[in-house]
Parts: C-alpha cells; structure tokens; sequence
C-alpha cells in the first residue's frame, strides 16, 4: 500500500480500475485512455445539452404559453442549483471516491433532462433545468480524477479538451439547435445527450477507475448549508433587477443577506477541521488570481453574449446593427465557439514558452481586442464576427489556464473543489454581467425602444475596461522564469 493508504501497481490487492495519486515509488500513475475518452464524452453531452437551452427558449414560451419572467428561470434556476451544489459536490469528490460522485451528478442531470423534456407545464419544465443544473460539477470532478489516475501532462492535456469540448458543445448547440426544432421538437435537445449520458454512466460503472480520497476529512454540512443559503441570496439578488429595479428592497435585503451569511460562513469555515471551501487555500496569491480573473471573465463573456445577438438583430439603418434573423444571433457565436476549440491545446503548448503569466495576459490581449474591433461597427457589419472570434480565443486561453494552474499549485486532495470554486465564481460573475449590460441597455434605448449606441459603446468599454484589469490581475501568476524553475524542481510524484 502507498503511504495514503491507496493501492499501487505492487499491491496484489489492486485491480485495473483502481488507481494511486502517486504511488509508492514516487512514479506517476500510468492512468488508461479509455478514462479520458468517458470523461470527455460525459463533459461534452452535458455542456452541449446545456448550451442549447437558451435559443429554445422562445420555443418554450409559445408552446407552454408562458410568460418571459417564467422561462428565465429555465436558465436562472439551472445556474441557482448548479452554483449551490458545486461546493459539496466538489468537496464530497474530494473525500470520498470521485468516480461515483462523478456517475451520480451525471445521472442525476440526465434525470433531470428527461423530466424537463417529457414536461407538459412550466413549473415541471423548470423543475427539470433546475435538477439538470446539478451537472455543472462533472467539469471540475473530471479534472479531479484526471488529476489522480494520469500522469501530470495528460491530466493537464485533459484540462485542455474539457475546455475544447466545451467550445465544440457551444458550436454543436449553435448550429443544430434550429434544424432540430424546425423538423423534430424541442425536446430532444434533451433527449440526444441523455442517450450519451446513459451510455457513460453504464460503461463507466465498469471502465472508470476507483479514485479513493489522498487524505481524509468529512462534509462540512453547516458550512454547505450557509454557502448554499448565501449564494441563493446573491443569485436572486443579482436576477431581480431586471424587473423591480436595483433599488428594490427584496434586491437591497438579498443582497444585505448575502453579505451577513457569507461572513457567518467565513466564520464557520476557519473553525472546521475540514472546511468545505479552504478559504485560506483560496487566498494563495496564483489561486487568487485564477478566482479574479474568472470573475472578470465572466462578466465579459455574459456582457458578449447581450452585446453580439443584439447588435445582430438591429436593422442596418440604425447604423450599427446587422439586419440579421434569430440564425444570425446564433451564428455571430459560433466563431467564438470555434476559437475555445483553437484556444486550448494553443494555450497549452504556449505555457512552456510564455509562463502561466503570459499565457493569461495573451487571453487578456485579445480580450480586450475583442471590444475595440466593436467600435467602427458602423461601416464594417463583420466585426461582430471577429469580435466573437477574439473573444473565443481569449476566454479560451484564460480559462484552460487557469485550469493548468489550479492543477499545479493546488495540492491533489483539493483540486476538485478548487476547479469548482472556479465554476461558481465563474456563475456569479455571469449572473452579475449579464444584469450588468441588460441595465445598461434598459438606460439607453432610444425612441424606437432600440439600445442605443451609447449603451452599446458603454458595454464595449466595460469589455475592454475588464480586459486591461485581467492583464493587471495576471500578474498574480508565475511568471515564465518562475514557472520553469517551479516545473523542473517537481518530482513525478509532487507533480
């Protein structure tokens, strides 16, 4: 046995599907490519399923006759859950066996696809969404178990195609979703990635290795409780603007709350003997980094997907609109979806020559790119397009590593709830965006009730705004010198 207590490669005891974090002879695991492929095929239904949830939406509303309000929370309450059930997702990953945490969410989001395709009524519709949302943690398990049944460089190479699958999945949605809905129905944007789910589940019952916890610890209930508690107040608060303004006294008392439960939280967590969140983890000055340049980046990406649809559907003679149908808002996406699959496997190959630092002031680059080549929109309608192109390509350096650099720096037994950590930043700081550039459209529209080009060039300042603050907050990171001497110091087994 390794001094974890795991089994390793000379344990007579250990079989094919269970594998070491590091085993006792300071080897790497030699991990099996059928573990990617399951991972990957698992990740990708789920995101893809999830990406194609928003352009059926008016769909939704026709047949059910609901209101707007209504089938927001198709989309609200699936990021409300998964926000919630990320941190003892993760957490639970982390001390107990990542293998089954990962089959029950993916399961259990199938269950919920299935409940939201077969519904007849709203309330059951966003009953389904909301169980979906639990899903949004096999991203982080997967890196998790990548992390603790590969060698270092595939685990970080899979980190790589989790973000390419992700782009694939946005592109996928975006160019199927119409053909779908136009010959078949609605709900089998449900129904195709189940099938996928179901497949992985079932087969990964058997082929996915048995990941049993590095180190030992338990569920922080009461911590999970008053997060979850904290984060449903943010969410809510950061959503009902829309419609009773910021100086609502339900918005002004959630977010009143959100700040009394998240000190009570801190609290809780520093006197845990194994916080659910380990705050002081979070405060190492590259983790803290990765969390503030997520949080920035989500602002932009949500801020980008009001700004390009919009400007997509604005009539030409407005001056700075495409003249363009319900295809066209999906199409202006697709580069960007394209550009994440580019983005990752560049980011990894450029992290040895830049340094984690580089890599992340590059995402920032472009980002910031992306909104400048906005402003002569007037007498160029493609810059949309190479706008939605730069973007994917920053995002998609900037978040692949940030993945590598959570990996690296965070000890093994926490990378799971780490990556998660990264996810829920990255959906309150999407919530926040997306409120962010709908008030700012809500303040300046124009007689015909259009947004005018004031509200638009205010969204792309704040892009460009947010880009030059991530190229600040980058340097948080290693730089390229520090990244070398810090890789070639590592054993295989501190890898």
């Amino acid at each position: 046995m390794s001094s974890h207590g795991l089994p390793t490669s000379k344990d007579p005891q250990a079989g094919p599907d269970t594998v070491a974090a590091a085993a006792a002879d300071g080897t790497e695991p030699r991990g099996s490519s059928t573990t990617l492929v399951l991972l990957v095929l698992g990740v990708f239904a789920y995101l893809t399923m999830e990406m194609m949830v928003a352009p059926i939406v008016p769909f939704v509303q026709q047949e059910l006759g609901i209101s707007a309000s209504q089938s927001a929370w198709m989309l609200t309450g699936l990021l409300v859950v998964g926000a919630v059930c990320l941190p003892l997702a993760t957490r639970y990953a982390d001390i107990a066996d990542k293998k089954k945490v990962f089959l029950v969410v993916l399961g259990v989001s199938g269950i919920g696809a299935v409940l939201a395709a077969v519904a007849t009524t709203a309330p059951l519709l966003i009953a389904g969404q909301m169980i979906q949302g639990v899903g949004v943690a096999v991203v982080p398990i997967a890196i998790g178990i990548m992390r603790d049944s590969q060698p270092l460089e595939r685990a970080r190479t899979a980190n790589t195609i989790f973000v390419v699958s992700g782009g694939l999945g946005a592109a996928v949605a975006y160019v199927v979703v119409g053909p779908i809905v136009t010959h078949l129905h609605y709900s089998f944007i449900y129904w195709f990635p189940t099938i996928v789910i179901a497949a992985v589940v079932v087969v990964g019952l058997r082929a996915l290795p048995t990941c049993p916890p590095i180190g030992g610890g338990t569920v922080d209930w009461t911590g999970a409780v008053v997060l979850g508690a904290a984060l449903v107040a943010l969410l809510l608060g950061l959503t009902f603007p829309t419609t009773l303004g910021w100086g609502s006294p339900l918005v002004l008392g959630l977010l009143a709350a959100t700040i009394l439960l998240l000190t009570v939280f801190t609290m809780v967590e520093r006197r845990h003997p194994s916080p659910l969140v380990d705050l002081r983890g979070l405060a190492e000055r590259e983790v803290l980094g990765v969390m503030s340049i997520n949080f920035a980046h989500a602002i932009v990406t949500f801020v980008m997907y009001v700004i390009l649809p919009t400007v997509a559907l604005l009539p030409i003679a407005i001056g700075y609109g495409m003249g363009g149908d319900a295809s066209t808002a999906g199409l202006v996406l697709l580069p960007y979806a394209l550009l994440v699959v580019v983005a990752g496997p560049t980011a990894q190959r450029l992290e040895p020559i830049l340094g984690r630092r580089g890599n992340m002031i590059l995402g920032a680059v472009f980002i910031i790119a992306a909104g400048l080549v906005l402003l002569p929109i007037g007498s160029a309608p493609w810059t949309p397009y190479l706008c939605s192109a730069l973007m994917g390509l920053g995002l998609g350096i900037g978040f692949t590593q940030s993945l590598n650099t959570i990996v690296r720096v965070v000890p093994a037994e926490r990378v799971a709830s780490a990556s998660g950590a990264v996810y829920v930043i990255r959906s309150v700081g999407g919530v926040l965006g997306g409120q962010i550039a709908a008030a700012i459209f809500s303040a300046g529209l124009t007689a015909q009730g259009a947004p005018s080009w004031g509200a638009i060039l205010a969204n792309i300042l704040l892009i460009v705004a947010l880009g030059v603050a991530s190229v600040g907050l980058s340097y948080l990171l290693a730089g390229r010198r520090a990244t070398a001497a810090a890789t070639a110091a590592l054993t295989p087994a501190q890898a």
